[in-house]
């Protein structure tokens, strides 16, 4: 990164910090693997004027979820659990509460994960609970209200969903939640700056939690570790975060290497997938339109017309707020801590992205397929020739039962005495057997879009051909 870059970057975060009157706060950029850039800022303690340093420890509150998520994932891939078994199954407790509705379907891990349990969304409470001992929820299972619809119904935010998570951890693994989490992904990263313990860390280089009331700045208490520390109790590092987003953004591209981190890349993929119900988020303040997203599992998915694949989670606790957004199509990592109360970290995360999409060359185009190639050659020749079929033409058994070739010829004459002679610009392929081309021609340009089927030797499924600008 260029040290004009760098500049621009920790003006950013400044300006963002005095804006948003943030103590202290600490910001990550990982590219390709490496922790690329370090912003370090402000305050960790006010009151004793220490500054934040790069290995200063803040708590990132519900960016914790995607760990546990991919926590529970990794013992279904060993053959431990299943996603769509009944909740009580692995928390027997839970099998003594009345469900929402008679008609109502179990409650199971993946409801939880998804936020679709039908559980009331609890932010402030949950915030506050994180030092809940095993009894304690024990007896909200046993006693709480805990439906605010049937399952499966829609997405809502549920901070308890997630303590179940943990408890399903605990069970299934034979080990305490934090535990399995330390073996499984902590030590294994080389997080060694990354606990669940905040008042352990707190005796280190911490940032305290401060909020604002007014004018009056005071320090929030610390909530302990709990039973519950699955739906938001880590405390971490930019390095070692920086660790564990690299094994996050190296499930992209999927590929035939062996396997190396302490989960499958494939199950690292299968967490973004949309699988609760699609929102559009309430617009931020001076930012682009918000894009449709939806939660996966831990994370939420956007579909941002800028950036591509955008992969983000927030976090909120008293006296700390922070964000990670990834894409995993660049291969990027941008994260973001800071110590006041719900510090909306996720409009710096979101604006620094924007910034290195702005410094960076546009994505390099995959090249096509073998398959892809015979058969735009074919649709080149057949534009050429002004008939369809002729030579070895690759079709698959529907494509002239679809459009007879008459009909096909007619529209090659048309857009052929419309734009006259053609040659092949670019190619570019949405995958091995789908792309988009460009015919560049005397009188304008042919945009086309093939599809091709499923078969050994592929053939044209589909094909749309368009002057550019047509309607």
């Amino acid at each position: 990164m260029s040290a004009s870059a760098s500049s621009d970057l920790d003006a950013a975060c400044a300006a963002f910090a005095e804006q948003e009157r943030i103590p202290g706060l600490a910001a990550g950029i990982v590219q390709e693997g490496r922790l690329v850039h370090v912003t370090a800022l402000g305050v960790a303690d006010r009151e004793a004027g220490r500054r934040v340093e790069a290995g200063t420890a803040f708590r990132i509150a519900s960016m914790t979820k995607n760990m546990t998520a991919l926590a529970i994932l990794s013992l279904r891939d060993r053959g431990k659990l299943q996603l769509d078994a009944p909740l009580e199954q692995y928390v027997p407790q839970f099998a003594a509460v009345k469900p929402a509705t008679r008609d109502s379907a179990p409650v199971t891990l993946r409801h939880l994960l998804t936020h679709t349990a039908g559980f009331v969304t609890d932010d402030p409470w949950g915030d506050r609970v994180l030092g809940m001992s095993s009894a304690e929820l024990d007896r909200v299972i046993a006693t709480g209200h805990l439906f605010a619809r049937p399952p499966g119904l829609a997405f809502e935010y549920s901070n308890l969903g997630y303590a179940l998570l943990g408890r399903v951890l605990t069970n299934v693994s034979g080990e305490p939640y934090q535990a399995y989490m330390r073996r499984t992904f902590l030590e294994p990263l080389g997080m060694v700056g990354t606990t669940f313990d905040a008042p352990a860390a707190a005796k280190g280089d911490y940032a305290w939690g401060y909020r604002l009331d007014g004018d009056v700045w005071s320090r929030e208490r610390i909530e302990p570790d709990g039973e519950v520390g699955a739906m938001g109790g880590l405390a971490t590092t930019v390095p070692d975060y920086a660790r564990y987003v690299s094994f996050l953004l190296d499930a992209w591209p999927a590929r035939d290497d062996p396997e190396t981190g302490p989960a499958r890349r494939s199950s690292i993929r299968e967490m973004v997938l949309w699988h609760a119900p699609p929102f559009v988020a309430d617009p931020l303040p001076g930012a682009r339109t918000p894009q449709p997203s939806a939660y996966g599992y831990g994370l939420t998915h956007s579909s941002d017309a800028l950036l591509g694949m955008r992969i983000h989670h927030a976090g909120g606790l008293p006296g700390y707020g922070s964000h990670v957004l990834m894409l995993p199509e660049r291969g990027w990592g941008v994260f973001a801590f800071g110590n006041r109360t719900y510090a909306p970290m996720s409009r710096l995360t979101l604006q620094i992205a924007e910034m290195l999409h702005e410094a960076s060359p546009p994505l390099p185009v995959a090249p096509p397929s073998p398959a892809l190639v015979r058969a735009i050659d074919a649709v080149v020749a057949a534009y050429a020739s002004g008939r369809i079929e002729g030579g070895d033409r690759p079709f698959a058994v529907n494509f002239l039962l679809d459009t007879p070739a008459r009909l096909r010829d007619a529209e090659l004459a048309s857009l052929r005495a419309r734009l006259g002679e053609g040659r092949l610009e670019r190619i570019e392929p949405v995958h091995a057997l789908a792309g988009r081309f460009v015919l560049a021609c005397a009188k304008g340009r042919l945009n086309g879009t093939i599809a091709l089927s499923p078969e050994a030797d592929s053939g044209i499924q589909k094909l749309i051909l368009s002057p550019a600008g047509a309607d």
